[in-house]
């Protein structure tokens, strides 16, 4: 079986851990076991029996994801090592071999690449630029003929955009009507910058499927945990695909996720996580306005700022060589498929992100690019 190269995932492995600044990720600055747990309970960790656990997750961690969704219980839900797991299982479970995938873009590029490779027949959607990065309802409508599943993120990576209304009806109009399944992976919902919570596409139609995690807004990246929700057959069925890859997640990132996804903690730790990333945003802002050759669209949730330039220097280029002579890593927008623009982490501590933007800077500079 053939792979192409997950070229910002190859590109972050290779080189993330030796930069100085690090501005690739997209969420937000991660959370310490002291700002989950109380002392207590914290203490109580080095007593827990490091057994299996749940295999499906742990019952509460369960119930605390089903309650951010209307209407879902835990049988609408299943715990998986991170969101890439449970868009593998899902994709698995629920689309064969020469299936139509519908592939919304610029996007996370984990459908494209792994529904090749199992043989799907996925077609990408273009997003809008000049209107926000919003789904073009005639576009959607003729590409629809034999779709199986429309695969979305909402809010959107690396853009940061959160789909209008008139894009969400475009989305289930167009499913409804061929019968397609919907898979919205909504790992960026809570880490909204300056609106409101985005609501979940969850409950809108019958097939509609989501995926998410704890590793962006809820600023958990380190405890590897995901989850699906959607109709219990398909939960079912992706629980037996389960089976074969994972089996399931690790009991301590269990425990974890399920005080992190109790009602009153989850909302606490979103609070903490947007206060930083509306201070970033605005840094950001201030940056683009004073220079005349950038641009970008304030992003609307999650950790990242979608920047275009317009100069002459492919986007793998700039982050190579600002990597190497200024050690500040971003990634290269032609890993989404997008030349002349950079993904920048806005969930990064404040004083990474000014320092990085000021190496940026120097780089511009030395290269008569500013």
């Amino acid at each position: 079986m053939q792979f192409d190269t997950f070229l910002m995932e190859r590109n972050q492995t290779l080189f993330e851990n030796g930069v100085e600044i690090n501005l690739t990720e997209s969420g937000v600055h991660p959370c310490t076991i002291e700002e989950i747990l109380p002392s207590d309970e914290a203490q109580a960790l080095l007593r827990q029996p490091l057994g299996y656990g749940w295999t499906d997750g742990h019952p509460d961690l369960r119930d605390g994801i089903a309650s951010w969704y209307p209407g879902a219980s835990a049988a609408n839900v299943l715990v998986t090592n991170g969101s890439s797991e449970a868009t593998m299982i899902t994709l698995m479970a629920m689309i064969d071999s020469g299936d139509k995938v519908l592939f919304a873009v610029p996007n996370f590029m984990q459908v494209d690449g792994l529904g090749r490779a199992l043989g799907m027949n996925v077609r990408r959607l273009p997003l809008l630029a000049d209107q926000g990065w919003q789904v073009d309802p005639d576009a959607l409508a003729k590409a629809m003929d034999g779709v199986k599943l429309i695969a979305v993120t909402n809010p959107g990576n690396p853009t940061g955009t959160v789909l209008s209304r008139r894009s969400r009806e475009a989305l289930l109009d167009g499913a409804r009507k061929a019968g397609a399944w919907l898979l919205v992976d909504e790992i960026y919902r809570g880490g909204e910058i300056d609106g409101a919570e985005t609501e979940t596409f969850y409950g809108q139609y019958p097939r509609v499927i989501v995926t998410s995690s704890l590793s962006k807004s809820f600023a958990c990246p380190g405890l590897r945990l995901g989850w699906i929700v959607g109709p219990q057959d398909v939960v079912e069925e992706a629980a037996k695909r389960q089976d074969y890859t994972t089996i399931g997640s690790g009991i301590l990132s269990q425990i974890l996720g399920a005080a992190v996804m109790e009602p009153q903690n989850r909302e606490r730790i979103l609070a903490r996580g947007r206060a930083l990333l509306s201070e970033n945003a605005d840094i950001v802002e201030r940056w683009v306005e004073k220079r005349n050759r950038w641009s970008w669209q304030r992003p609307a949730a999650g950790g990242m700022a979608f920047l275009h330039y317009d100069f002459d220097m492919s986007s793998e280029d700039l982050s190579n060589r600002l990597r190497e002579e200024e050690s500040v890593f971003v990634v290269a927008g032609s890993w989404f498929g997008i030349e002349s623009h950079i993904r920048i982490g806005i969930g990064v501590k404040t004083e990474h992100l000014v320092e990085g933007l000021a190496r940026l800077d120097t780089f511009l500079s030395r290269h008569g690019l500013a």
